[in-house]
């Protein structure tokens, strides 16, 4: 059989019982046959899995490739014990920026010249054209949507995103801003749904490379 876990930051992965049985008994007379058989199955489903991740969390979240790779930190662990398997695939990460996820506009700072506000610059309340209200979302399945009090800036440091005044002021009398972020990528593969089929997936690979390495070792290719 085949059963799951998550705690919100990975996937684990147990093969016990009859799945095992036929690599067994076929595999019985070679000394440590079964123990590399399996290592072998597993290790490949694991990649699998840290690969599939990114495909998986794509279909739910609006990602690209690159921003999920940047911010996913994957760790690894299997173990094969007394005619059980069990992998851990732990995923660990901070949260991304809304601005990164696909639908953000305006890409980049842009004023609204048809509005003004009055800002706190350098202890001065002036009138300034404030920025365009930012659009963004999180999930292909729903579209882009107006965060009114919203604006993309770009900081000193070069970092680009959708800030929200706090309606707090800083020490230096200016309003106080804080980051709109989306979910992290092991949030995001605590999703049931990325989640379920990641094992799905796992467990298929793990069935077909265990076929192939059994053979493999009953041909001598090992």
């Amino acid at each position: 059989m085949i059963s799951t876990s998550s705690s919100g930051t990975g996937v684990r992965v147990e093969v016990t019982g009859k799945s095992l049985d036929r690599a067994e008994r076929l595999l019985a007379g070679l000394p440590g046959g079964i123990d590399k058989a399996v290592r072998s199955a597993m290790s490949r489903a694991t990649s699998s899995l840290r690969t599939g991740a990114v495909k998986e969390i794509r279909k739910v979240y609006a990602l690209s490739a690159s921003s999920i790779r940047s911010e996913q930190n994957i760790k690894t662990r299997y173990t094969y014990s007394n005619g059980a398997i069990s992998s851990q695939v732990t995923f660990s990460g901070v949260k991304i920026p809304l601005y990164r996820y696909d639908g953000t506009s305006p890409k980049m700072p842009t004023v609204n010249k048809n509005k003004r506000v009055f800002a706190i610059i350098n202890g001065h309340s002036v009138p300034v054209h404030p920025g365009v209200a930012a659009r963004g979302h999180q999930r292909t399945d729903t579209s882009p949507e107006n965060f009114e009090n919203a604006f993309i800036a770009k900081m000193r440091s070069g970092h680009i995103g959708i800030f929200e005044r706090t309606g707090d002021k800083m020490a230096s009398g200016g309003d106080a801003i804080h980051e709109l972020m989306g979910q992290s990528v092991p949030q995001m593969v605590g999703n049931d749904q990325i989640r379920e089929e990641l094992t799905r997936s796992a467990w298929e690979k793990f069935e077909e490379r265990l076929d192939h390495e059994v053979d493999a070792l009953l041909n001598g290719w090992r």
